[in-house]
């Protein structure tokens, strides 16, 4: 195949695998902000911790669309060190979703010892204000337990000492009222621990995908790269260019004498050691 059909080919090759791209951009936004939205749930209890995986796999989705415009630009006006750096970028961020992804399966396999001291010293501080206000019915916990459907760290005998808050009664008579006749029977640690190990198993799984899927046109960018650099190679009008080039760029001594030496017709006959030419004198002259 010619070079010109080539650089054609693998031009069409790379935009579609720009719009895949695009796609996974797309996908890296929804996943990292729903992941986020869920543990909102209990972003407080545990203190802010084990949300950075989908933050960072959030924030790579703005990445991949400016990738996807490099990528475009790149293609379109023929640029070899542009289209080189959006290659050697996206191996960059392929590289940070699989970290991400070992990262993800990591935590998860420290779990529930890494929450299980966070949920007990923020149970310990709500149990405190629960005895002697009552009243905070907005409380992290009351919210938890009333989303979550669970009652205390491991269960509704945490409260032994004190009455039932109203968010662990399953169908309670009134609002905001601890009177009800069934509970939960699920400690929060346990309904959290396995929530947080879902959402970091999905985080893994889904940076090891989209990463999978935006490593199959590297190939395609790469090889453009080089297709473009040899139609550079192979032009007339750039070899011309190249020796201009060549040429401005001789050494000044080379340069100089190149343009220093006189021509034969403008030799003086008053300077010593240089030849006068004879010429023929017209014939109005020997007369």
């Amino acid at each position: 195949m010619a070079l010109p059909k080539k650089i054609k080919c693998f031009k069409y090759l790379v935009y579609s695998y720009v719009f895949l791209l695009a796609l996974t951009g797309a996908a890296q936004i929804f996943l990292g902000t729903s992941l986020l939205w869920g543990h909102s749930v209990y972003y407080g209890i545990v203190q802010n911790k084990l949300w950075a995986p989908a933050a960072i796999l959030l924030c790579l989705g703005p990445v991949t669309f400016i990738l996807c415009w490099m990528g475009c630009q790149a293609t379109n006006q023929r640029k070899r060190c542009l289209l080189g750096m959006f290659a050697a970028l996206l191996v960059a961020c392929i590289c940070v979703q699989f970290i991400i992804c070992g990262w993800s399966l990591a935590m998860r396999e420290n779990l529930p010892t890494s929450v299980e001291i966070f949920i007990d010293d923020s149970f310990v501080e709500f149990l405190d204000k629960f005895s002697r206000t009552k009243v905070d019915n907005l409380h992290l916990w009351n919210r938890m337990q009333s989303q979550l459907q669970c009652c205390g760290v491991d269960g509704p005998l945490d409260y032994r000492r004190l009455s039932l808050p109203w968010s662990c009664c399953s169908r309670p008579e009134h609002a905001y009222e601890s009177a009800c006749d069934t509970h939960y029977k699920r400690g929060c640690l346990a309904v959290v621990s396995e929530q947080i190990k879902s959402r970091l198993l999905i985080t893994a799984f889904g940076a090891a995908i989209i990463a999978i899927l935006q490593s199959l046109g590297i190939f395609c960018a790469v090889h453009l790269t080089i297709l473009f650099g040899k139609n550079d190679n192979t032009h007339p009008m750039n070899n011309m260019n190249r020796k201009k080039k060549q040429q401005q760029f001789l050494p000044l001594t080379i340069q100089d004498k190149r343009h220093d030496l006189p021509s034969p017709i403008n030799l003086s006959p008053s300077a010593p050691g240089q030849r006068v030419l004879k010429t023929a004198l017209p014939p109005a002259m020997h007369k």
